[in-house]
């Protein structure tokens, strides 16, 4: 079987007989693969679904079938491909090819999650109860969120400087890799923008507060809870947890739009100062732009 690659996809390319043969003996010989495979005809498809004893006619009702036992998934995708896996249900491919921008994207699913939990369990009445479950799973989800958004902000940075093309700093110190990112902002232009002031002026809040925690604070050490003198508290106020949610969405947003189009994303249209002052249509509503963004007042 050979490989082909088509708008830098690549796929398994059976084209003759002997390509669907020795495709057939994979799976009798239980050989372990997924990938993404392309028939010359159709024919060649056909006979691989009557060979794994599955039917055409059914397989084409939900154009996929999924076997637990055999753990066979066989997927046609409306973009001309067959996804086949003999490891059951697994992911097909890492998010994008840039390393920095994937360890974004899933560490994004992992604090979305646990923001998700602390809002359904703030919601619910029964957590003012000290006895309760809800209340008991506070002291679990506060260490989590404090962990893991620590880290959803250094790999945030560390994306944003590998798709601005700046080699991030290695190191693990949000102050530092905030600093860094600020400087590229301004250095490539990218500052007085939706960028600076609905994602990274926000999350200033909370570098700062890891800055003030006394005792020589280390991120990569809050895993193993050895940070002292760290006494941060999550508050699990429902406004403010959705707050904070929507700061990560567009975070995330932002992230994808810089890799998929590049410095064409609306989050980096600059001179978004002067332009909120232009579509202002009094003078209060000017008045309260300036006090919650002064510092922006010189880039106009």
């Amino acid at each position: 079987m050979e490989y082909i690659t088509e708008k830098n996809e690549k796929y398994v390319f059976i084209s003759k007989q002997s390509d669907l043969d020795e495709l057939c003996d994979c799976f009798a010989q239980g050989e372990l693969f997924a990938n993404k495979f392309k028939f010359s005809e159709r024919d060649f498809f056909i006979s691989l679904l009557q060979s794994l004893q599955i039917d055409y006619e059914d397989f084409k009702k939900t154009y996929f079938h999924y076997d637990g036992n055999r753990k066979i998934h066989i997927a046609e995708s409306e973009f001309e491909y067959v996804w086949i896996s003999t490891y059951g249900l697994i992911a097909k491919s890492k998010s994008t090819s840039n390393r920095a921008v994937n360890a974004c994207l899933n560490q994004y699913t992992v604090i979305t999650l646990l923001f998700k939990k602390a809002l359904k369990v703030s919601q619910n009445e029964n957590v003012y109860d000290i006895d309760s479950y809800n209340f008991g799973l506070l002291s679990d989800l506060s260490p989590a969120i404090f962990h893991n958004l620590i880290f959803y902000i250094e790999v945030f940075c560390k994306a944003y400087l590998s798709l601005a093309n700046v080699e991030a700093p290695k190191t693990h110190k949000l102050s530092l890799l905030y600093q860094e990112t600020a400087k590229i902002m301004a250095s490539k232009e990218h500052d007085n923008s939706l960028f600076q002031i609905l994602i990274l002026d926000p999350l200033y809040k909370f570098v700062d507060h890891l800055n003030k925690i006394p005792g020589d604070f280390k991120e990569h050490f809050v895993k193993y809870d050895d940070n002292p003198q760290d006494d941060t508290v999550i508050i699990f106020d429902p406004a403010e947890l959705t707050q904070m949610m929507s700061i990560l969405e567009l975070s995330i947003d932002f992230i994808s739009d810089y890799y998929y189009i590049g410095t064409e994303t609306h989050y980096l249209k600059t001179n978004v100062y002067q332009r909120m002052l232009d579509r202002a249509d009094t003078e209060e509503k000017k008045e309260r732009i300036k006090k919650l963004y002064p510092h922006l007042a010189n880039n106009k």
